[in-house]
């Protein structure tokens, strides 16, 4: 099978991804990946990761914000999650 370019190592880049949650977490440490798209992907699944321990807990509403910065400190994608709880009963 013939080696194709994309065949050869992979320049990873490091992306930041910072949480909004109420209150703001940044990523100092960053995480690498492939390109825009693989940090894209890495911001959803840290998003439902988020998600399944942050349950609000005394309201019935709560955004979670994952804001994905690279290198340069470019705002390159955003991904959010709101819980909406609504009684039924009166």
């Amino acid at each position: 099978m013939p080696i194709r370019p994309s065949d050869g190592p992979i320049d990873r880049a490091r992306y930041f991804f910072d949480i909004h949650d109420g209150a703001h977490q940044r990523d100092d440490a960053g995480t690498e990946c492939a390109d825009q798209q693989g940090a894209a992907l890495e911001a959803k699944r840290l998003l439902s990761a988020i998600a399944v321990d942050e349950v609000p807990k005394d309201a019935e509403r709560q955004t979670i914000t994952v804001v994905v910065t690279d290198e340069e400190g470019h705002a390159v994608y955003s991904a959010a999650l709101t819980f909406v709880g609504t009684w039924l009963l009166r």
